[in-house]
């Protein structure tokens, strides 16, 4: 019992990003780059060789904001930032916001459901399980569940009946 409350408090106290970055290979064929620099990271995705998107994160005492959105049309902020992963998740913590994307408004709301042992190609992990609800007033709506570990990120995710998995990922 000592040595599960140890592995908690370490997962409880690790942030949720590689402080120095990494490039993560997913079952999918995207790739992504994490790229720290200011106080901020970029995280590139990459398919066929070329970027397609940059997210713009930062990194706060409670957790990871998303800033903005790089697409081939340009860069596109949230106003305000949309809170998107707790730094220290714990079950039943949940959170939704709202915020400006692109000329509408936007919301996000997520739920940690609990930690899981979790074995995908990249190894086996004990990860934060999240659902996340992304709603458009234009009528848009995804929904993801996420597998979050903390001081390495997203090792899967499912959306609809698609199953993400991390092939892969090597630090900087």
């Amino acid at each position: 019992m000592r040595g599960l409350f140890l592995l908690l408090l370490a997962l409880a106290l690790a942030q949720p990003l590689p402080p120095k970055g990494g490039r993560y290979a997913y079952s999918d064929g995207t790739l992504q780059e994490l790229l720290p620099g200011g106080g901020e990271y970029r995280l590139r995705y990459i398919r066929g060789g070329e970027v397609f998107r940059e997210d713009r994160l930062r990194l706060a005492p409670e957790g990871v904001y998303l800033l903005g959105v790089g697409l081939l049309k340009g860069y596109f902020p949230f106003d305000p930032p949309l809170f998107l992963y707790p730094q220290s998740p714990y079950p039943g913590q949940a959170h939704s916001g709202s915020a400006r994307f692109q000329g509408q408004k936007v919301a996000l709301s997520w739920r940690v459901e609990g930690l899981e042992g979790l074995r995908v190609a990249a190894g086996a992990y004990n990860a934060w399980r999240l659902r996340l609800a992304y709603t458009t007033e234009k009528g848009g709506t995804e929904l993801k569940e996420v597998y979050l570990v903390p001081g390495l990120g997203v090792v899967a995710f499912r959306v609809g009946g698609s199953w993400v998995e991390l092939l892969r990922f090597s630090p900087f």
